[in-house]
This record gives C-alpha cells, structure tokens and sequence, in this order.
C-alpha cells in the first residue's frame, strides 16, 4: 500500500505550524462547537507522532458539542515533546512549555513516573484516564542485516543480552574465543547500537529501565547495568528519525541497528527507503509506549470535560485513526497491515510493567552519573611480593595486569586515564612513577595514542625485587594531584590495586594519612578512592579507613577470577558516588 493511501487521510485535516523552536505546534482542523466567554477550552500537549490523529478526535468532539455545567466546552491540541512538558512539571525549568496544559498525552507512562518522582513536582493533580494506543521498543535492523542473522542461525527473537553483548563489543577489545561470535550466534563488530537520548525521549528512558529490569534478576546486574550504559552511551542519536537516517551503512562500517518504537519503522518503511528496516522483538519482552491521557488540571468541571474528551480518544474512530499511522490498540493488538513484507510482525507482544516512579527515578539518576565521562587515575602495586604466583605461570602481577587491560578495552576514548606504578623509592626517595599522564585515550601523544601507551606501560611493568609497600605516601600523593586538576564535566577517581600493606617505615602513619584525606576531601569536588587489594595478607581494615575517608570502597580478591568480578563491580559503583 502507498504512503499516500495510508497515511494521506490524515496529513490532509492537520496542519502543524510551528509556534516554538523547542518542540510545541498549533494543531490545525480541530473543528468548530463553540466559542465566547460561556466556553469552557481544554488545553491539550499531545506526543507529535499521536497528535494527528489527536487533532481529528478533538476535531470530533468540538463538532459535538459537549457541555459540562452548562457550558460548551471545546479542546485545544498542540503537538509537544513529552520532555518539554515533563521539564516543566518537574520544576526543572522552561524547555519550550511556559503552561501547564489541562490534558497531556504524552507517549508514555514513564514521563509520568519521573514526574511523580522529583522531588520539585509541579503537577499537583495527576489523574492517569487510561491509554489510547501502544507501540512496543523494538530493535529496528536493516533488512539485509537481519537477513545475514538469519542465515547465521540467529532465533528470529534473540535475546536483549545477546543483542547487547554483540553491540557493545568494543573495537579494540580483545578477539572473542567462540571465533568471532558472542553468545546466541550473534557476531561481534557486526553492528553499532542506536539509542535515542534517555534525557529527551519516551525510547531511550524505556530502553534504559529495561536494561535495568532484565539485569537486576541476574548475578552480577549492577556491573552489566554500567557495561549497557556504556553501549548506549555511545550510540545516542539525536532524535528517531536521525536513528533511521543512518541507516546508509558505509563500506566497511558496522550496520547501524536502532532501538525505536514499532511505530517509527512502519513509518519510515511507508516512506519506500533503499534500505528497508525489520522491527526485531527481544525474546524476553519489551516496554510498550502506552500513550497515557493525564488530566492535570484542578478544575473539577475540566476533569469532566477530560473524561468527556477521553470517548473521543478512545473512539472507534480514533482507533482507526491510529491504525493508519501505525499504531497498536491499548491491549497490544496489531493493525491489519503488519506483515512481513513490510518487517512488522502482527503477533501478539510480551509488554513488561512500568516501575514504580522511585526505580524510574533512580534509573535516570544511574544514567545520569553513568553516561558522564571518566577521569580516573589507576595505580597498580609492584612491590616484591606482586611477583607470587598466583595460578600455575601466572603472577599476582600478571593476574591485575590482565584484569586492567580487558577493564581499558570497555573504556571509550574519551576517558581521561593516568597510570602510575608504586612501591619504595621508585624514583629516588619517592615511592610512586608515573608512567602515562591523565589525559583523553584517545589524544595522541608523539606516534601514539594515550591508550597504546597505557597498552606499553603494561607491558614493561615488572615487580620490584624487595621492593616494600609504600602505600600512604602513595595515596596522599595521588588524592592531591586528582583533587588540584579536578575536572567537574568528569567523574574523578583514583583506582588502586595493592596485594598488601603499608610496608614504609620511614613514611607517613595511617592516622597521618586519615587526617589528610579527611581534611582535604571535598563533598563538591569528590575523589573516591577505590582500593583492589589481592590475596591474603592485605590489611582490610587499613585499606577500609583509606577508602570510607574519601567516599570510595574496597573490594577484596584472593583468585585470578574474583580480581575480574570486583573490577567491573567496581566500576559500576560510580552510579552511587560520592554517596556510596
């Protein structure tokens, strides 16, 4: 069927005239009814993909003539990102919407739920009517890449998790044993992920809150949380249709896959591109966008005239409406149209619950402090004792060298990461070297990028025969150089792996030591120092104190693997810092 068949009934009775540059239209055919002062008008924010169909059911109910306490009423439409409402109710400020509309229809729930979760809620009176029209998050894929999957054996449904492991494979990453696949057939470096900005859209906060659902039920979710931020991170498009725009792939590229509304691929299929697009439904589910009708405003006649204007939503006319652009029923229904032949599949949907506005909240404050950039500064312990081995051939050395490098292969080139090395006197009486300054990853430094040199410094480092632990002068050293070239646009931190104690006798105490750091930590500018000690003569408690004075943490190993597990566990800790 052409677009002008599908579609054209209705971009024939609206037009959108833009009345500001952040996101609000005037809708136009909204129909006649009534007018004057006796009028009672409902100001109506509607998602911009639903407004159309918006605009014809309000068109509806104006010809109507409804009245509530004697009055007519009659209904406004304005098509309006959902975030600029959302900013407003929030108490976040003005992104575009200066008044709280009477009715919002936004194109999901979850806009409702981080409204209701700030502690800055405006929205007062917030009653949910119900849905008028659904649309599930799909992983939208070219046609010939999901035609490559399939040939591969790929299940038509394949999971979130493989999806994400095979997108997140980062490029310098070490090759993948199972010969270039990861799990569920999926082969790595096939595609980049796509992710419209959580901050701005229904679809990267739902995607977001998904992760976060999926990953809580398995061991290890928190760090597999931080690895999906990561992959989204570095995939944000600037809105869902620049996600469709890039799906021109380059010779020698990754195929660009998106994760969109079910909705947005029908429409760009309609549009008849080179490169069609196949909506993929995850195996385990997905977040539907259920377009909610919120009534906000206070007015008890205006909560009649919403309920009077929720019929005409819901109609069976609008329902038509909403198939011709696209759109599920509120229960998940399909329109007739779906098929194959235009990558849609008609069958039912496994929708996942919304989480309660406190898990949606925290979700965004997680991506929040997650999607900032990293500016850490790691040192690794080779003192005489890091050359124990600690598996057949392998050293204690050996062991944190290995974890340190597959932790820099998850780390994007925006990074800014130092390495330094510790012992005693090192380089004269100082305990501590440096052998590659905090800087970007990806800055080029002579012939080299800082990552190849953090890669070679690696590679020469080598356990200091007899060499003692210099452990406090180290900390005190490294704590005042992050805290003076403190960067605020970054998260700051100082990574340090020791597999002992403080072992200087002519350095500072612990007590010393404590008194510096909690003398000199400040809650606006925080460094956590985060302490790795490995194998069993670390002194817990010493590192603990270190740690608890500058709002980090430790996490102890005493094997190859467990050194591994606290690592990205590590990591992930950065969601609640500095109040952890």
């Amino acid at each position: 069927m052409r677009r002008r068949v599908l579609l054209g009934p209705l971009a024939a009775a609206v037009g959108l005239t833009v009345v500001g540059g952040l996101g609000a239209y005037a809708l136009a055919g909204t129909g006649g009814g009534c007018s004057g002062d006796g009028t009672l008008t409902l100001a109506v924010a509607a998602a911009p993909d639903v407004a159309p169909a918006v605009a014809r059911a309000v068109g509806r109910f104006n010809d109507d003539g409804n009245e509530v306490g004697g009055k007519c009423v009659r209904a406004r439409v304005s098509a309006t990102d959902p975030v600029a409402v959302a900013t407003l109710l929030s108490g976040r400020g003005s992104a575009g919407v200066t008044q709280k509309p009477d009715v919002w229809i936004p194109d999901s729930t979850l806009w409702t739920k981080l409204v209701q979760g700030t502690a800055g809620n405006q929205a007062g009176n917030l009653t949910d009517l119900g849905s008028m029209a659904g649309t599930p998050i799909v992983v939208a894929m070219p046609k010939t890449l999901a035609g490559q999957l399939r040939e591969k054996g790929v299940p038509a449904q394949p999971s979130w998790e493989d999806l994400l492991r095979a997108a997140g494979t980062a490029e310098n990453s070490t090759k993948d044993p199972a010969d270039g696949e990861g799990r569920g057939g999926i082969p790595r470096r096939l595609f980049r992920l796509q992710v419209p900005d959580p901050n701005r859209t229904a679809t990267g906060m739902g995607a977001l809150t998904l992760a976060g659902t999926l990953l809580s039920r398995v061991q290890g979710g928190e760090a597999l949380f931080t690895g999906a931020v990561r992959t989204f991170r570095e995939g944000i498009a600037a809105s869902v249709d620049a996600e469709f725009t890039a799906f021109r792939k380059e010779r020698g590229e990754r195929y660009p896959v998106a994760l969109a509304p079910e909705q947005a691929v029908f429409g760009y299929n309609a549009r008849r591109p080179a490169e069609p697009a196949v909506a993929v439904h995850p195996a385990e589910g997905t977040v539907l966008l259920d377009y909610p009708v919120v009534n906000l405003s206070r007015d008890s006649a205006k909560g009649r005239a919403s309920g009077l204007l929720m019929k005409a939503l819901t109609s069976a006319a609008t329902r038509d409406d909403l198939r011709r652009l696209g759109f599920r029923t509120s229960d998940g229904t399909a329109p007739p149209q779906f098929s194959a032949s235009n990558g849609l599949d008609p069958r039912g949907l496994h929708a996942l619950s919304t989480p309660p506005p406190a898990e949606v909240r925290r979700t965004m404050q997680s991506w929040a402090r997650l999607s900032l950039s990293i500016r850490m500064l790691s040192i690794i312990d080779v003192s005489g004792s890091m050359d124990e081995e600690v598996a057949p051939g392998v050293t204690r050395l050996q062991s944190t060298i290995s974890t340190a490098q597959g932790g820099l292969s998850l780390l994007p080139d925006d990074t800014e990461l130092g390495q330094w090395v510790f012992s005693t006197r090192l380089q004269g009486d100082q305990d501590w070297r440096e052998m590659v300054s905090v800087g970007p990853l990806g800055e080029r430094l002579g012939s080299s990028t800082r990552r190849q040199l953090v890669l070679s410094a690696f590679a020469q480092m080598r356990a200091k025969e007899h060499g003692d632990t210099g452990l406090y002068d180290t900390v005190m050293a490294a704590f005042d150089y992050m805290k003076r070239t403190y960067k605020p646009e970054f998260v700051n931190s100082i990574l340090l792996w020791t597999d002992g104690r403080n072992e200087d006798p002519g350095g500072p105490s612990l007590r010393a030591t404590l008194d510096v750091l909690r003398r000199e930590y400040d809650p606006e500018r925080p460094v956590p120092v985060f302490m790795f000690g490995y194998g069993r003569d670390v002194d817990v408690a010493e590192l603990r104190e270190i740690a608890r004075a500058t709002r980090g943490e430790v996490f102890v190993a005493d094997t190859p693997g467990q050194v591994q597990e606290i690592f990205l566990k590590a990591i992930s800790r950065r969601v609640c810092a500095p109040n952890c």
